[in-house]
């Protein structure tokens, strides 16, 4: 009787638990984290837009910002081989981005974007010293 009435006790022990666990799906755990999860969207305030270029190719280049206008916003030149401009920020509007390659033979580059706040576009010169495609992102 003594072992009956522990055996007892164990087992109401046991089944409180059971019925006081609660099962969930991992799908909802998986919505909690996206959600949890801060956006790099999010974390934009507005700020200016902003490029780069980096030279994976075999000469120096210039890299030009400017309006459709004409009005310089940024000019950095000789930017050698392995290097990079670092990223330049400019007001929104519609920019041209200019690639100058002092050779002959080796045609410049000349791409126009629409940049609006929070965007970035980081360019790459490839290894034929031409541009690669790529186009702007959102921060």
């Amino acid at each position: 009787m003594k072992n009956l009435l522990k055996n007892a006790i164990a087992s109401a022990i046991v089944m409180s638990m059971l019925f006081n666990c609660s099962i969930e799906s991992i799908e909802n755990e998986q919505e909690e984290l996206l959600f949890q999860t801060p956006n790099a969207q999010n974390d934009c305030a507005d700020e200016d837009p902003q490029a780069r270029v980096t030279n994976g190719g075999t000469i120096a280049i210039t890299f030009q910002i400017s309006t459709l206008d004409g009005t310089v916003l940024h000019l950095v030149e000789n930017i050698a081989p392995g290097n990079s401009s670092g990223f330049l920020t400019f007001a929104p509007d519609d920019i041209v981005f200019n690639i100058s390659k002092n050779t002959t033979g080796i045609q410049d580059d000349k791409v126009v974007f629409t940049m609006n706040q929070c965007m970035s576009f980081d360019m790459v010169l490839g290894v034929d010293n031409y541009l690669v495609a790529g186009s702007p992102d959102n921060l």
